[in-house]
């Protein structure tokens, strides 16, 4: 039976390796890894790719018994793929630096992995077994990467994450629609994991993100050659979900360009307002409080 790097002591079956890319997290570290660790399903391996920290990440991850490779900064997907390319194991289950797992996570999902199956992770609904591509195309159903288990091959038959920092906040998107293209199915478990966000998480920077979903859109219509007047319609659908906390946070800049690009109409015409000087929307804000109060 192979033996886990971690400590030398006989590897769970089916073999996994834990991937945890890390940037500046020296503060959490520690108990991210600890989480891998403490797994039920005693891990054949932990790797943690040090994303070109200026921190002391590094030092803290040698000081557990894991692997760490370390790289000029490249970003989550470019970590995780680099932690891929290095790792052993059957199934490769990913854990951002800023999440833990539960001791049983792994055990307990690999109990999804049924034939036939090619990942695993925290479904966000009921159902999500049966998602298509034609609904994850429209609505984002796949896992968190802390969340998620997948076959090694599966993912270096697909090409890996997609490394474009364009696309950075939403290249597990990315990965899912392609893992649908290329006809993998998955299955959703429940929650066994903690999630979060880190000072500076990317998900909170709106028009990166939107400006990455757009991307994303881009570059999987092209691979499944989806018609213009699909992908139109899920951009539009996209730029006016953003609109109400675009406003909301005041970047306006941003606002105005998506609806320059979407045109006036009976849709988008409560939107128009924020063409109007910020002192004022601050005016409206504060009146239609005032009212609501009383």
């Amino acid at each position: 039976m192979p033996l886990s790097k971690s400590d030398g002591r006989p590897a769970s079956l089916p073999l996994v390796s834990a991937i945890i890319p890390a940037y500046n997290c020296a503060k959490f570290i520690g108990g991210t890894i600890e989480s891998a660790l403490g797994q039920t399903h005693h891990l054949f391996e932990i790797i943690v790719v040090d994303d070109g920290s200026q921190d002391e990440t590094a030092r803290v991850a040698a000081s557990y018994p894991v692997t760490v490779i370390h790289q000029e900064n490249g970003g989550m997907a470019s970590a995780r793929n680099t932690g891929a390319r290095s790792a052993g194991g059957d199934w490769l289950a990913f854990l951002d630096h800023d999440d833990s797992w539960h001791a049983d996570k792994t055990e307990q999902q690999l109990k999804y992995a049924r034939p036939g199956i090619s990942a695993v992770f925290s479904e966000k609904f009921p159902g999500t077994d049966a998602v298509t591509f034609s609904d994850m195309f429209e609505r984002n159903c796949g896992g968190n990467p802390s969340s998620t288990m997948i076959l090694a091959e599966v993912l270096r038959d697909l090409g890996m994450f997609d490394e474009d920092r364009a696309l950075m906040g939403v290249d597990d998107y990315n990965l899912w629609l392609r893992f649908l293209i290329g006809g993998y199915r998955f299955a959703g478990t429940p929650n066994y994991y903690a999630y979060k966000p880190s000072e500076g998480h990317f998900g909170g920077q709106l028009e990166k993100m939107l400006a990455a979903e757009l991307l994303n859109i881009d570059k999987i219509s092209t691979l499944a050659k989806l018609d213009r007047q699909t992908v139109e319609r899920r951009k539009r659908r996209l730029r006016i979900e953003y609109l109400p906390e675009l406003i909301g946070t005041r970047r306006l800049q941003a606002v105005r360009e998506q609806l320059r690009a979407l045109g006036f109409d009976r849709e988008t015409r409560k939107y128009w307002a924020a063409f109007l000087p910020e002192w004022v929307l601050d005016l409206r804000r504060s009146l239609a409080r005032r009212l609501r109060n009383r």
